[in-house]
């Protein structure tokens, strides 16, 4: 049959999908090894699954042949298409994984010796800032901190510019963008969408063919078309972008989702564009809907982070993933599975992935990444349990997030380590603290609550490193006063030395 075959991942479901130019045929691939290769979620796996066969049946519907293959393995499928096609040239977007697009390109050599052409394109709807880019304005640098890399990002793109400056005088606002929970408002509830028929039998072949998936299959909330995302995005701008910017360091027990768009699953398998996102944000500022430090705090999260995040992913892989500036090595407790602990911020947290497969990056970074550095985590294995529970994890995303943040990686990514006490998380909640089994006001004890304990004695068992950092200094100036140390010291090590036990038992118990 010859031609070109368009090859499309399940993370590349771009309504404009480049590899399309010229395409004769499209094929994408179900990977049994890949869903399998790890304890996805149950509601990543009806996620991805439904979006790229609802995307393969737009394809379809718009005249466009779809060779759509669920196959033992990616390797296996393509394989077979090319056995019953014989396409002379496979073009594709470059996978967003480091792994993934190592493999694609051997195979693009191997392809090359059978006479078969492999194009990466060069235009990828994902990111505002491609790969080489980021690396042209990182050469040169000597730290790369995320403002600077910001600020190039507003001056190129043109949102919320006001000619060479920043509309209102100010590049940010952080200061008015971290409103503690004492005066946070009721949001409005996320949209109620209810699965179609396509998405409902994913649902249940999830339930039958992935029996122990971590998580509850539903209520599945979330849009699997560019439809739906569209809208989904419309009402975020509608109802919550306003009020989004003052509160989007808060956390409640009883909302997870806040005032937050959700949008970063949308975003990271093509349902959504970065541009879609920034450029409905823009329009709602310029007409008067929502106040400019909303529009720039979501802007930022767009333009900024993400694109941020992306960059130093590719720009220090693969080393990058070994990374383990403290030398921390404790496994993942067993109750990051079960939810099955005292301290109710992390209960409840745990409690709302299982339900949702998400937490906004509050809950994330000031409870999961701050109680893993603090309770000695290994790194890789906290990246990997991220992977697994999160709808939007990919390897991009956490490498950078939750080593940088973990200061695993001694600054590539942060200016310091992501750690903080009970008062900081009891500053910035509702209903964890209030209704816990530990006191945030007590260090040492049997109810003293572990972030206290584990915060002081990081400190402690890290302050030669922690002294280079400036950073630091003036919390290092606190350890120098604590005369109740070796209570903090003795109670962290007890802490760390349960939670091992416990995991090596389920480990025991699972095998």
């Amino acid at each position: 049959m010859a031609g070109t075959t368009a090859l499309i991942f399940g993370t590349q479901l771009y309504a404009e999908q480049p590899a399309l130019q010229g395409a004769d045929r499209v094929l994408m691939v179900e990977s049994a090894a890949r869903l399998r290769s790890k304890a996805w979620h149950a509601q990543k796996l009806i996620f991805i699954l439904s979006a790229m066969r609802h995307y393969a049946e737009q394809l379809r519907q718009r005249g466009i042949l779809v060779d759509y293959r669920r196959a033992p393995s990616f390797e296996q499928a393509l394989k077979a298409h090319i056995a019953e096609y014989q396409p002379e040239r496979i073009q594709c977007v470059p996978p967003h994984e480091y792994a993934a697009d190592q493999i694609m390109r051997r195979r693009a050599a191997q392809l090359a010796a059978r006479g078969i052409t492999v194009h990466f394109t060069e235009d990828d709807p994902a990111f505002l800032c491609a790969r080489h880019e980021f690396a042209a304005w990182a050469r040169g640098k000597r730290q790369l901190i995320m403002e600077p890399f910001y600020r190039w990002q507003r001056q190129r793109l043109g949102y919320l510019m006001d000619g060479a400056q920043p509309l209102g005088g100010r590049w940010n606002f952080d200061q008015e963008n971290r409103r503690g929970a004492a005066t946070l408002p009721t949001a409005p509830p996320l949209p109620s969408l209810v699965p179609d028929t396509l998405t409902q039998r994913v649902i249940e072949e999830v339930r039958r063919d992935f029996p122990n998936a971590f998580g509850e299959p539903e209520p599945f909330r979330y849009p699997t078309t560019h439809a739906q995302a569209a809208e989904w995005l419309e009402r975020f701008i509608a109802e919550r972008l306003a009020n989004f910017g003052a509160w989007e360091d808060a956390m409640s027990a009883d909302d997870p989702f806040l005032f937050h768009s959700v949008c970063a699953l949308l975003l990271n398998v093509g349902l959504l564009t970065p541009r879609q996102a920034a450029d409905a944000a823009q329009r709602a500022f310029e007409r008067g809907n929502i106040p400019l430090q909303s529009a720039e705090g979501f802007i930022r999260q767009i333009i900024g982070w993400r694109e941020f995040v992306y960059g130093i992913y590719w720009l220090h892989m693969p080393a990058y993933a070994q990374q383990n500036f403290f030398a921390h090595h404790n496994p993942v407790p067993s109750f990051f599975w079960s939810g099955e602990t005292p301290m109710r911020c992390l209960a409840q947290t745990i409690s709302t992935i299982r339900q949702h497969a998400y937490t906004h990056h509050i809950p994330r970074l000031m409870l999961l990444v701050n109680f893993g550095n603090l309770a000695a985590l290994d790194p890789a294995a906290l990246t990997d349990w991220f992977m697994s529970v999160y709808i939007d994890a990919y390897d991009w995303v956490m490498q950078p997030n939750v080593l940088g943040f973990l200061y695993a990686d001694g600054g590539k990514m942060a200016t310091k380590p992501y750690v903080a006490s009970a008062a900081y998380i009891k500053k910035m909640s509702r209903g964890y603290c209030e209704r816990c089994h530990y006191d945030p006001n007590l260090r040492v004890g049997e109810r003293a609550c572990p972030f206290n304990t584990l915060y002081w004695d990081f400190l402690a068992r890290h302050a030669e490193k922690l002294a280079k950092n400036h950073r630091m200094a003036l919390i290092l100036k606190g350890l120098a006063k604590r005369n109740d140390l070796p209570a903090i010291q003795a109670r962290a090590e007890a802490l760390r030395r349960t939670w091992a036990l416990q995991s090596a038992a389920d480990r025991g118990a699972e095998a």
